[in-house]
């Protein structure tokens, strides 16, 4: 819309985004953008729009452009080479049509300056038509002046400067003396549309004049409704934009001096709708659709026949409009840039890109960063996936999904920061269930939805893998450890302990290892000992044979027989690297109080090294659990209770004996259970799960998270909510 305080249009925000090239591309392109209805669009040259430069005027040559945010900075850009020129700080309108550009110095002054040929600028100076004057348009070197008379009037002047350098001015006649000016513009170089109140035939009223440039003179001149909100003129037809009390927009047009109209109700509603007519069409558009945070059909450029049909669209969006011809906005396929408007071959208007802004209209990727593989045992704080996107009104949304099981784990709409067009998803590796991610490849969407409605959803997939490498008590797969049970019905279950811990009522995530574990007395997780870099078990039957369970990863091989006589050991516990090899050891106490080591040898077919005594004086102790290395030293630690109840600390030296004990704390005999879980935080650190006395075994777990500090290697306990899946597996055995 046209008037005199107008905003040509809203400011766009450019996305900021990282430097570099992405380290870990996508595996599939961006989704491809549609063209608009113009489809014989095309580039006609690579000139770039100046940064931030918002269109104030086209001419056949070249473009004026103010910068967004310092309004006295204007430039004129060439076609022909795209090169700019920095005008002199002030203030300048472009001329319909033309090339000349007009700067006001002044009240009266105005300084003429013809583009195309580079001549010497010409000085119009308007004094003599009183203190002030308000400039409404210039078409060529011809101003377009508002003057008032002092008494509440308004008159129309058309000032130049004539080619002798005197000053040339001519009232337009026609206009009655109360005439107060409203919205006007000027479609194309030689029509002028002013809507004016005032006093026709006695009656105060709202008009649409037409007036003829080459003549000076009102060439139609008709009522115009009050909801007009904007107007339009060519040598053979007017136009205008009405909003009625609910907001609804109209196009309406006639064929000059004629009252019969055609109304075209638009779906979509908004403030500011520009109306322009171009040859036999009628186009319209509302500014600012690239920035816009919500959808309009009125972003578009549309043009409709003025004698009514089908609209076409011309544009997907517009910044800033001069005159009928020249636009800044964006096409799906040519991008932001200035545009022409012209009729093409077919008899409608086209868009032709004159200068780029180097923009896409469409949602596009700027920048992107995914790692190839997620580490969540060692990646601190968190691994991030990073997308920059072109522009900051998008919204979008994330999925993985873990091939092997399809688990998945999203983020929402809403990840798109507003400032700078910044897609971010940090995963600390645990799903919504709140267990934990398994290891293997999984599969990544990310779609990012534009706000404005203006152009497809950019899509972008890929591929990554996790892996957190495995722990002592991993048996699913995902770094973090499980709860090794067995329950009345013999049956030996793992469940992820993430769940447990972050007090997840009902846990999801148990895996069935099968039945027939009642034949053993014990069982006992005892972290890879094998080298499959996967947990095992062993279980000691009733009659003292000891047999060897390989892990591999969600499950447990066939059982091998290690050998017998293993009934002669009251305590047995396994879990920590006591040898510094790397993998798992096994410690057995025998019912005279002697401590045995058996050293991991690697071998799914004979796992243990003959058993080496470490010392004497064990019996004193009813619980002994290897934890791993929960106070820094070189090697697994082992605690061990006593018989009233207090917990003592054996440091690991890594050559399979252990430091002098150090006491923890009492009142440990209230716990039936004392197991090693591992890293359950992923802090780097081994912590301890405690199963209280109570009816119902498995019903009383608490926790102790290892601090690594060996003067006091555990934290406050800390009590964890009872599964609701325990109540189906009581009696259970860790």
């Amino acid at each position: 819309m046209s008037h005199n305080v107008r905003a040509v249009a809203v400011a766009l925000v450019l996305a900021v985004t990282a430097g570099g090239a992405s380290v870990a591309p996508a595996v599939a392109a961006p989704a491809a953008t549609g063209a608009s209805a113009a489809a014989d669009l095309s580039q006609e040259q690579a000139v770039r729009v100046p940064e931030k430069g918002l269109l104030r005027g086209g001419g056949p040559s070249g473009f004026l452009t103010v910068h967004e945010q310092a309004r006295d900075r204007f430039t004129w850009t060439r076609y022909a080479d795209g090169g700019t020129v920095e005008l002199p700080a002030g203030t300048y309108r472009g001329s319909v049509g033309s090339d000349v550009i007009v700067k006001q110095n002044g009240p009266t002054s105005y300084e003429l300056r013809d583009m195309a040929t580079g001549a010497a600028p010409v000085s119009v100076d308007s004094s003599s038509l009183g203190p002030a004057s308000d400039l409404l348009r210039a078409a060529g070197r011809t101003l377009l002046l508002a003057v008032e008379d002092g008494s509440g009037g308004t008159s129309l002047h058309l000032v130049s400067a004539g080619d002798d350098g005197r000053f040339v001015d001519h009232e337009v006649a026609g206009l009655p003396a109360d005439a107060a000016f409203g919205i006007y513009d000027l479609s194309v170089p030689d029509v002028f549309a002013l809507a004016y109140t005032g006093t026709v035939g006695g009656t105060a009223q709202r008009r649409l004049a037409v007036v003829d440039l080459a003549t000076g003179t009102i060439a139609d001149d008709r009522a115009l409704p009050a909801s007009a909100t904007d107007v339009s003129a060519s040598t053979t037809h007017v136009a205008w934009a009405e909003k009625d009390a609910q907001g609804r927009l109209t196009v309406v047009s006639a064929r000059r001096g004629e009252t019969a109209t055609v109304r075209t109700p638009l779906t979509g509603t908004g403030t500011g709708l520009r109306v322009d007519v171009m040859g036999n069409w009628v186009t319209y558009t509302l500014h600012g659709g690239a920035d816009a945070s919500a959808p309009n059909p009125l972003f578009a450029l549309m043009a409709r026949p003025l004698a009514g049909g089908d609209a076409v669209k011309v544009m997907d969006s517009t910044k800033a409009l001069y005159g009928s011809g020249t636009v800044q906005g964006g096409t799906l396929a040519g991008g932001e840039g200035v545009y022409r408007i012209a009729l093409g071959a077919a008899g409608r208007p086209v868009a032709t890109l004159r200068a780029s802004s180097g923009l896409a209209t469409a949602l596009t990727l700027t920048y992107e960063f995914v790692p190839t593989t997620l580490r969540f045992r060692t990646d601190a704080p968190q691994p991030t996936l990073i997308w920059h996107v072109g522009r900051n009104n998008a919204v979008a949304d994330f999925e993985l999904v873990h091939k092997a099981t399809g688990k998945r784990w999203t983020r929402g709409e809403g990840l798109v920061n507003g400032n700078i067009g910044l897609t971010a998803a940090t995963w600390d590796g645990v799903f919504p269930d709140w267990s934990a991610a398994r290891n293997g490849a999984y599969t990544w969407t990310l779609t990012a939805k534009p706000l404005n409605g203006i152009g497809p959803d950019l899509v972008r997939t890929g591929t990554l893998t996790v892996d957190s490498g495995t722990g002592p008590h991993d048996y699913s797969d995902s770094g973090a450890p499980d709860l090794l049970v067995r329950n009345d019905d013999g049956r030996l279950l793992s469940y992820d302990f993430r769940q447990i811990l972050t007090h997840y009522a009902h846990v999801s995530e148990r895996t069935d290892h099968g039945g027939g574990w009642n034949t053993y007395d014990r069982v006992i997780s005892t972290g890879d000992v094998a080298g499959s870099r996967f947990a095992d078990v062993v279980g000691r039957d009733r009659s003292g044979v000891l047999w060897f369970y390989q892990g591999t990863g969600t499950s447990l091989a066939r059982r091998i027989e290690v050998g017998g006589g293993w009934q002669t050991y009251d305590k047995i516990t396994a879990g920590s690297d006591l040898t510094g090899d790397g993998r798992a050891d096994l410690l057995a106490a025998d019912k005279t109080g002697v401590l045995w080591l058996y050293h991991s040898t690697g071998s799914a077919t004979k796992p243990f090294a003959p058993r080496i005594r470490i010392g004497g004086g064990w019996q004193t102790y009813d619980r002994i659990t290897a934890t791993g290395n929960i106070a820094g030293a070189r090697g697994g630690d082992l605690v061990a209770r006593d018989r009233d109840g207090v917990l003592w600390l054996y440091l690991g030296k890594g050559d399979g004996t252990f430091t002098t004990r150090t006491r923890i704390g009492g009142g440990w005999q209230e716990y039936d259970e004392i197991v090693g879980i591992g890293d359950a935080d992923r802090d780097g650190r081994a912590d301890l799960l405690v199963d209280g006395k109570a009816m119902y075994r498995g019903q009383s777990l608490s926790y102790y998270k290892g601090t690594g500090d060996v003067r006091a290697p555990f934290a406050p306990r800390r009590k964890l909510s009872t599964p609701n899946t325990f109540n189906d597996d009581n009696g259970l055995v860790f």
